[in-house]
């Protein structure tokens, strides 16, 4: 009969292994479901949703953790309105469903904020800007606010017609002198029709001369 021997690595072994501990794993189907003593009832006691000063004090472990506990109860409640829907009931407190994407929402606003206090600390940059300017098919600056798209943009023909990739081309800078053009005449139209109604309100209204101040006319709008 052979004697077990405890050396000082296997105890040392054994005492780590003591001080691991998990909480209880379940992988039933009746996690997706809530618990039996509220299905009869016709509403359920909830609290208010996570604030955002309440989210900003926690560490980024303490996030993460209850992100996937906020993820959970969220499929719980969409399983739950399913099963409601199915039978033709009506589904108690269906507000917890907005609570728990309302805490949601305010972790990735947390988790932005620290991400992008981060980026400006390490390179002086935002790590995704919330737009830019860029040159339409017309080639013509415009403002745009940046947003995910499902299809990437070398696969999207909308997008590769409305924003060409690559920079501009000369089919595209033909039409920067007849957008000038129709700028100028906007504004040329706007002038006139301003002052057309100065001369008609000094008209009507006499006591109006002195606080009415004719613009002197202006040079012909140059097109380039």
């Amino acid at each position: 009969m052979s004697h077990l021997v405890i050396t000082p690595q296997a105890s040392q072994l054994q005492i780590m292994c003591r001080s691991f501990h998990t909480s209880g794993c379940s992988r039933g189907l009746m996690e997706f479901f809530d618990d039996k003593e509220v299905w009869a009832e016709s509403t359920v006691n909830t609290g208010r949703p996570y604030r955002l000063d309440e989210l900003r004090i926690k560490s980024n472990q303490d996030l993460h953790k209850l992100w996937y506990v906020l993820l959970k109860e969220r499929n719980m409640l969409l399983t739950m309105e399913a099963e409601y829907e199915r039978r033709c009931e009506v589904f108690p407190s269906p507000e917890r469903t907005t609570k728990v994407e309302e805490s949601m929402e305010n972790i990735l606003e947390v988790v932005a904020e620290r991400d992008e206090a981060v980026n400006l600390l390490e390179t002086g940059q935002l790590p995704h800007p919330k737009g830019g300017i860029v040159r339409d098919f017309l080639g013509r600056p415009m403002y745009r606010r940046f947003q995910e798209y499902a299809i990437p943009p070398h696969m999207n023909k909308v997008y590769r017609l409305l924003w060409p990739l690559g920079g501009l081309k000369r089919q595209h800078l033909k039409y920067l002198p007849q957008w000038r053009e129709k700028i100028a005449r906007r504004r040329w139209f706007e002038y006139h029709r301003q002052l057309k109604l100065n001369r008609e309100l000094v008209r009507r209204f006499p006591h109006l001369q002195g606080r009415l101040e004719e613009v002197e006319k202006p040079e012909e709008p140059k097109v380039s």
